[in-house]
């Protein structure tokens, strides 16, 4: 019988690949270079850390070149830019406000930048690296009006205890003034050379003001003052760790007893801490005000942009530091525009610290009170701060004598 030539059912095995028809259609892989054979060109962009670098070190540069040129070296575009004023041979820069911490230096700043446009900073008066050739607003810039330490070994021991801190959390840090002359790294936020640096700015810093021989100069000096009892209340929450009857702050106590080394502030209540560094920082700025250092001060309450313009020379062209800021400033002050943002009254609405927490009454700052060793009823801080009120115009009798208690969730109707 002859051989059947159909196949016979059964399980099939599946193609090989050899055996797969080829698909024109689709692409081959490309075949990875080898090294040998890339060239020099190829290696360099390919090489992992260029390629992350493309997204943060040409970004980077980009930055840099922005304030380098615009701050330090405008000249180098063929533009109308405003010149740079680094060198002690610039002129006086428009204004300096200084006002305690807890006074509003945040909410002013933003104010003066953003309502009239102005190169004001906060703390830093850095123009090599910041738009701040307008003016500061500045608590740590006080310094320069303050007497310094009777005895050489009184000075040593506060510049040793500011720099050997290395805390630039209360608005000092030796670079906000500008350019390192050791050639410290901004890499570093604390290290041997910052701390030289640290030295050099005390010394070259405290007490200027007193003396004229500032190397940073303004052709207006102005004191921003606020309530002094709500000015209290925000440092007490800021700084008061574990509430009123807590210690003060290790930073707070550092920087309080190296600015004024004749008060005792170790054995200081919470409050009592905060309370005679307020005072005595006030009562340097009035001094300084008498002695014609500081021209003059402003309620942050009842003020508005144009009024500290107004108070630092910007409404007059003869006192204009800047030329084009006269314009500027008279268009945004002028009584007409009424809708102007720049003439409202600066309300706080940034870097609130208290928001209701703390409440504190004239009994609250006697001796005896809230972990206070003075003698029960001892009212040497109550009497220094109702000065306060009168120096700047508040009116103490506003204040009570003592904060009634917060009612109870029964009392309240909450349960």
């Amino acid at each position: 019988m002859a051989k059947s030539n159909i196949n016979r059912r059964g399980k099939q095995s599946k193609p090989t690949s050899d055996d797969a028809p080829a698909n024109p259609a689709s692409p081959k892989p490309a075949k990875k270079k080898d090294v040998n054979e890339m060239t020099t060109w190829e290696i360099f962009t390919t090489h992992p850390l260029i390629y992350v670098g493309k997204f943060i070190i040409i970004p980077y540069i980009l930055y840099l070149s922005y304030y380098f040129i615009l701050l330090q070296h405008p000249e180098y575009l063929p533009l109308n830019l405003r010149p740079s004023i680094i060198g002690s041979s610039a002129s006086p820069r428009q204004l300096l406000v200084v006002a305690s911490p807890g006074s509003g230096t945040v909410q002013m700043a933003s104010e003066l930048r953003n309502s009239l446009h102005l190169e004001v900073g906060h703390e830093s008066t850095d123009a090599a690296w910041h738009f701040v050739r307008d003016g500061t607003v500045s608590w740590f810039h006080g310094i320069r009006f303050l007497t310094q330490p009777n005895t050489q070994e009184g000075l040593l021991k506060s510049f040793t205890s500011i720099c050997n801190t290395g805390s630039a959390n209360l608005g000092f840090h030796p670079a906000m003034y500008g350019p390192s002359k050791h050639k410290c790294s901004y890499r570093s936020k604390w290290d041997d050379c910052w701390q030289k640096e640290c030295y050099r700015i005390l010394i070259e810093e405290w007490g200027c003001g007193v003396k004229d021989s500032c190397e940073i100069k303004f052709a207006n000096n102005i004191h921003q003052v606020r309530n002094p009892m709500r000015t209290l209340e925000s440092l007490v929450v800021k700084f008061c760790v574990g509430g009123l009857e807590g210690s003060i702050a290790d930073k707070f106590l550092t920087y309080a007893s190296a600015l004024f080394p004749q008060h005792d502030f170790v054995q200081d209540s919470c409050i009592e801490a905060a309370g005679y560094f307020l005072v005595m920082y006030q009562e340097a700025m009035i001094d300084a005000r008498a002695r014609g250092e500081i021209s003059s001060f402003y309620r942050i309450e009842e003020s508005s942009a144009c009024d500290v313009a107004e108070l630092a020379g910007l409404t007059s062209s003869d006192t204009t530091v800047y030329q084009p800021n006269y314009s500027k400033i008279k268009r945004m002050c002028d009584e007409g525009n009424a809708l102007s943002p720049a003439r409202k009254v600066v309300k706080q609405q940034m870097n609130k610290v208290n928001n209701d927490q703390v409440h504190l009454g004239w009994k609250d700052l006697r001796g005896g009170m809230h972990g206070s060793t003075m003698k029960a009823g001892d009212t040497g801080l109550e009497k220094r701060l109702k000065k306060l009120f009168h120096a700047f115009g508040y009116d103490e009798s506003k204040e009570v004598e003592v904060v009634p208690a917060a009612p109870s969730a029964v009392e309240s109707g909450e349960l």
